[in-house]
């Protein structure tokens, strides 16, 4: 096992110098790196702007559907009592 974790430190320090940041992270943001960055950002809100959305309009849907349910139930009860 320490074998195994020696071995694999010392591949990470021979290749270390291939684990360069990106330009985003040196700071250049007018690179197409940061482009691309900002355009996966704006796409994961509006994908998750629309879940949530859906989700909310499932509540107002079911509720506006269990109001007009405790709507039927209570003429059908005033139709019993006036026979």
């Amino acid at each position: 096992m320490k074998t195994r974790t020696v071995l694999a430190l010392l591949v990470l320090l021979a290749f270390s110098s291939l684990a360069s940041s990106c330009p985003v992270c040196y700071g250049q943001t007018d690179s197409n790196t940061a482009s691309a960055v900002n355009a996966g950002i704006i796409a994961l809100l509006l994908v998750t702007g629309t879940v949530l959305s859906f989700f909310a309009s499932l509540f107002i849907h079911l509720r506006r559907r269990y109001k007009l349910s405790l709507v039927d139930t209570s003429n059908e009860s005033q139709r019993v009592k006036g026979s």
